[in-house]
């Protein structure tokens, strides 16, 4: 079953496309994202600590006891929320770690429903670890009483925020763009607000009356990719960005 129905509809030939490195690229998830994996090996499932993941291999921490070995085939069992996954693998490399062994491991996905479901799952956390802040002067300040800070991301994902220009430059608003879906929340109405491009062009320039897709689940989607993104949000951030858009996760 897929994490998201209304959004996140990759194509496959897209997939075929994505240059080696954004395949090879890794990351690694926060400690908060519910994510929860197992290595199927011998038998038994052995619970697994996540260590690294990227768009085609995982990296886990397992018990020793598993004795994993190179070239062996494997299942990996991803569970997050109320979903779950098995994927057929095969063990790359195999390295003694001070918790346990680390298994690098290639995902051999027998399908691509299979592989979407994977790539769905990368999201939030590609998304938030890749956020870096674009240098000042390259953001344009068009507020006169705001001070605007600009964070781009892969897959099209940019986080603007907007400071008050009050003592402590308090977070006033924020605009998050995850591919062709925004949230949106200010501290004076403290609603978080979910659209897509379709919907209105931009945070600022249609801020009174924009138009919500609330059907067929569209809109709880969005939110629940801006949820699964927080736990992932890039070191990068400043704290009091994290901690404004935490408000709005419920």
């Amino acid at each position: 079953m897929l994490l998201f129905n209304r959004i996140l509809n990759f194509e496959q030939e897209q997939v075929i496309q994505m240059p080696d490195e954004r395949l090879e690229q890794r990351y690694t998830p926060g400690a908060a994202f519910p994510l929860q994996v197992w290595l199927l090996l011998n038998g038994k499932e052995w619970p697994a600590k996540v260590a690294d993941i990227s768009r085609n291999g995982i990296g886990l921490i397992v018990d020793a006891a598993a004795q994993p070995a190179e070239r062996l085939a494997v299942r990996v069992k991803l569970s997050v929320g109320s979903h779950q996954q098995v994927i057929s693998a095969g063990l790359r490399h195999v390295r003694p770690n001070s918790k346990g062994v680390y298994c690098g491991i290639g995902m051999n996905f027998d399908n691509f429903i299979v592989q979407k479901i994977y790539l769905q799952l990368l999201q939030p956390i590609t998304i938030g670890q890749s956020l870096q802040p674009v240098p000042p002067d390259l953001v344009i300040q068009n507020e006169p009483q705001l001070i605007k800070q600009v964070f781009r991301g892969e897959d099209q994902a940019v986080l603007t925020v907007w400071l008050g220009k009050t003592p402590g430059t308090p977070v006033h608003s924020f605009e998050f763009q995850m591919h062709d879906y925004f949230c949106r929340a200010d501290d004076a109405v403290g609603v978080l607000e979910a659209y897509t491009r379709e919907a209105t062009d931009s945070f600022k320039g249609k801020l009174s009356n924009p138009v919500f897709d609330t059907s067929g689940g569209l809109h709880a989607e969005i939110r629940q990719l801006f949820r699964w993104i927080l736990p992932n949000l890039s070191p990068s951030l400043p704290d009091e960005v994290r901690m404004f858009l935490q408000r709005f996760a419920s």
